[in-house]
């Protein structure tokens, strides 16, 4: 008799364990599950994170779409400086003027997508709360 019923304990403490398992999951992965469902899950941790209204998020959304468009063009013309400066390099048997302006060519890029990157942070910082923004920069400058 003593065993069953030290078998019982073991199979109900297996159960309790299993059943709070499931639940502290549960508990701790609902936002990201139903920041999963959103329509732009990728900029849903921002609603979160600063507690942002559903007029504040439309206008981030906003900016971050219109922000896609240029960064796509930015990012295009980034990888063809790339690819000139590579060809230059490799077809240039030394520096030459060919490589420095290839190199000045795909820097230029480079600082212009570093610019709109950051005037899109700023642009959504400025739709936050003033305690929000300063969170914001400081997470996302820091990077």
């Amino acid at each position: 008799m003593a065993l069953y019923r030290k078998i019982i304990v073991v199979i109900f403490s297996l159960v309790v364990l299993v059943c709070l398992y499931a639940g502290v999951f549960h508990w701790m992965t609902a936002d990201t599950a139903q920041a999963m469902k959103a329509e732009r899950p990728e900029l849903e941790w921002l609603r979160l994170e600063y507690n942002l209204d559903e007029e504040q998020f439309s206008e981030i959304r906003a900016k971050h779409e219109a922000h896609d468009i240029v960064c796509r063009d930015l990012c295009r013309r980034l990888v063809e400086a790339r690819k000139q400066l590579d060809r230059a390099i490799n077809e240039e048997g030394t520096m030459s003027p060919v490589v420095s302006a290839a190199l000045a060519q795909w820097t230029e890029q480079r600082q212009r997508c570093r610019e709109a990157t950051l005037e899109h942070m700023y642009d959504v910082s400025s739709v936050m709360s003033p305690e929000a923004a300063k969170r914001y920069r400081e997470r996302i400058f820091r990077q």
